[in-house]
């Protein structure tokens, strides 16, 4: 996997976000190597926390909300990677329904809490 940012977050928050990227790729997709992660910053007060796309090729735009609290864009990030996962699987995403009835996002949604408890708990024990 290979992750660019384009715009400011600090060195911390990079590292933060690669560790959180790393992470969630070994948990949803890890015989997946070929994935090309571009990150975005954007400064939004409107209550956007991130979205992505897919671009080409296992190419995918992320863009994160740089206001957003650590544990806000922690699962934001998880959230965000498990669309990613979506897309390499070849799932077809639902455009159509409202925003929380889609598959798509119920299934982030759930997983963004899992991962991100996961995630918080190898930290504690030293496992990544």
């Amino acid at each position: 996997m290979l992750v660019t940012f384009e715009g400011k977050f600090s060195k911390k928050r990079e590292d933060f976000i690669c560790d959180l990227m790393t992470f969630a790729q070994d948990q949803l997709f890890p015989e997946q190597d070929d994935v090309y992660l571009n990150i975005e910053a954007l400064r939004r007060k409107d209550g956007y926390c991130g979205d992505v796309m897919y671009e080409d090729d296992n190419e995918f735009t992320i863009r994160l909300n740089k206001l957003l609290s650590t544990s806000k864009l922690a699962v934001t990030v998880l959230h965000e990677m498990v669309h990613v996962s979506q897309y390499l699987k070849g799932m077809v995403m639902d455009t159509e329904s409202d925003y929380h009835d889609r598959w798509q996002e119920q299934e982030a949604h759930e997983l963004e809490k899992v991962l991100w408890d996961h995630y918080k708990l190898h930290k504690v024990l030293g496992l990544s």
